[in-house]
């Protein structure tokens, strides 16, 4: 049965989940499975041991991952303390995402209903965090106070807008009982800008087959694209009187971002950045964002999964062709989108003096600190685990807010515990930003083994040994202290957007990985392709002649980007000569170039 019927015939998203969940079996039947990701929950096996017990004939040892979904990253002290309290029935860490989100490993078949209700009663949920519906909204999380004004009121709105609203999520897992934060949105109060009659009265947005694939939505702040907002299926920007600070005047909508591919289909899957579609006053930006994601509901292909992403749709129909159907939909004439202030590269690392106040274009009185802390590859465990509890029980951090590099920010610290935050940290173990290198804070990895179905190779478990093996190299031609994005993932979906990072490695086999360079550190731009089926350990020796001549080209002109800032790594990538600076690279041993020259010798 295909993923459009199991979705339709679900009786919105319900299916057999029910029943499944009151039996004794250990793991959940193909369309139950499906449907789970619609509810924050994916099934999965330990890979480690996949082999070994089917050689002995045993069950795989099943488990689920599961998601909760942070509409911009904010999590108030009380909710993260419910999320630390339920990491006990997982693997007892908190994983933190690339979408902001928080996610738990190794939850067992019956730890789930006590796990999901729990999230729950922190009023946080689970539901959209995974399936064919708009997946958690991103903003940039930063507590400016100017910048809340603006980005909170979209993120709520988008919250409200697309959730699902289907009742068998509050049936199967919080028995009927809504959380505050996943309330059904008031119709009453959409109804003023709606133009189109609702398709269905219980999913006025989804229907019953949903959309066909995820769509992703990020809210950047002008001039800061720490949410990577062109890789989104859609991005919203504000304009602002004064560029990147002053009143807001609108946003600039843009649409057809989306980084996963296959490696089996290169020619007909490939990442591709959002485009501009329109600038929109405060009131339309609703109407049109609802616009762009029906039109996917309604043109988006569901007969090829692969092919399915609403950037597909838009590189066949084109921007023109969107800008109608949003004027079709919405009875709104659409104007040209304008030019956004130029993108800063910024980590949010370090402390932050916020101000408490703003007022109109000016924040004014004494504010708190927050501190912009790493989490290499968004795990929350042992030491730093234990610290993070006790400064949230013991009111030093007044709340937390998840960034898209899986790091976290640390809001509302007394200037006067901020030595005391420090000492706490370091005390377990816990690094801050100014005890990395530069690149080792940017470096960011997805899980991949041993939980993900979808990994070909390692991520998370191997990223310290790649950037320890990085950081030789970069110190071996003169590039020490470079602020290297690299983004790493176990297969080619994309998780952790490695095809708009300066460096992204992308898992093809268990040994063997595509490298990217040349990606913007602001976002704006994809890497391309360097060499694919690379060994881990040969990744070094694969970079250091692209090392040697930047380290060189930038030493003896002193490159600047244009701006006045230093050339990036991905900057001057970019601007070489593509087949100069393949030649520099060693020889492809790989078994993929063995295997091409002797198919080219035969022929």
């Amino acid at each position: 049965m295909s993923a459009e019927t199991i979705k339709i015939e679900s009786g919105y998203l319900a299916g057999t989940i029910g029943e499944e969940l009151a039996s004794d079996a250990v793991d959940f039947e193909h369309d139950a499975e499906l449907l789970l990701k619609f509810h924050g929950i994916y099934q999965q096996d330990d890979r480690d041991v996949r082999r070994s017990r089917t050689k002995d004939k045993l069950p795989l040892d099943y488990s689920c991952m599961v998601r909760a979904s942070v509409p911009g990253g904010i999590i108030t002290t009380e909710q993260w303390l419910a999320l630390d309290r339920v990491a006990g029935l997982a693997d007892d860490k908190l994983r933190l995402t690339t979408r902001q989100g928080v996610q738990y490993h190794v939850v067992y078949k019956n730890e789930l209903s006590t796990l999901v209700a729990g999230i729950n009663s922190s009023l946080l949920t689970t539901l959209g965090a995974c399936g064919d519906v708009v997946r958690n909204v991103m903003a940039c999380p930063l507590p400016h106070p100017d910048r809340t004004a603006v980005i909170q009121p979209v993120v709520d709105e988008m919250v409200a807008r697309f959730r699902p609203q289907t009742e068998s999520y509050w049936e199967l897992w919080v028995d009927g009982e809504k959380a505050v934060s996943a309330e059904k949105p008031d119709r009453k109060r959409r109804s003023d800008f709606d133009v189109l009659d609702s398709i269905d009265d219980i999913e006025p947005i989804y229907g019953t087959a949903y959309l066909p694939r995820k769509f992703k939505i990020a809210i950047a702040w002008p001039g800061d694209n720490c949410v990577d907002i062109y890789t989104n299926d859609v991005g919203i920007v504000p304009t602002l009187t004064d560029g990147t600070s002053g009143e807001l005047t609108g946003f600039v909508v843009l649409a057809g971002g989306g980084m996963g591919m296959s490696h089996n289909r290169p020619d007909d899957t490939y990442p591709l950045l959002a485009q501009p579609v329109a600038w929109v006053p405060p009131a339309d930006l609703g109407p049109v964002v609802e616009a762009i994601v029906t039109t996917q509901r309604d043109h988006g292909d569901r007969d090829d999964r692969s092919r399915a992403r609403l950037k597909y749709l838009l590189e066949a129909q084109g921007i023109d062709w969107l800008r109608d159907q949003i004027t079709e939909r919405t009875g709104l004439t659409l104007a040209d989108p304008v030019e956004l202030p130029e993108w800063e590269v910024g980590a949010h690392h370090g402390w932050h003096d916020i101000p408490s106040e703003t007022n109109g274009t000016a924040s004014t009185g004494r504010g708190t600190m927050t501190l912009g802390l790493p989490v290499p590859s968004g795990k929350v465990a042992g030491g730093l685990r234990w610290a993070l509890k006790r400064l949230v029980a013991d009111g030093v951090v007044g709340e937390l807010r998840v960034t898209p590099r899986q790091d976290l920010l640390l809001v509302g610290i007394d200037r006067r515990e901020v030595d005391t935050v420090e000492n706490l940290l370091r005390a377990n173990g816990v690094r801050l930003a100014s005890d990395n290198s530069a690149t080792r804070n940017l470096a960011i990895a997805c899980p991949a083994l041993p939980t993900c179905s979808k990994a070909l190779g390692e991520a998370e478990r191997v990223l310290p040994d790649v950037v320890d093996r990085l950081e030789k190299v970069l110190a071996d031609t003169g590039n020490t202290g470079l602020p290297l994005r690299l983004n790493m993932t176990g297969c080619p979906n994309g998780c952790s957007r490695p095809y708009a990072a300066e460096l992204g490695i992308v898992g093809r086999t268990k040994r063997g990985y595509d490298i990217f360079v040349g990606g913007s550190p602001a976002g704006d731009r994809l890497a391309r392709s360097l060499r694919a089926d690379v060994p881990l350990t040969d990744i070094p020796d694969l970079l250091r002649p692209l090392l040697e001549r930047f380290s060189h080209t930038t030493s003896v002109d002193g490159s600047l980007d244009g701006t006045g800032r230093s050339l990036s790594f991905g900057d001057w990538a970019a601007q070489q000569d593509w087949d100069e600076l393949l030649a520099l690279l060693p020889p492809d041993t790989s078994r993929r170039a063995k295997r091409a020259a002797s198919v080219g010798a035969d022929s």
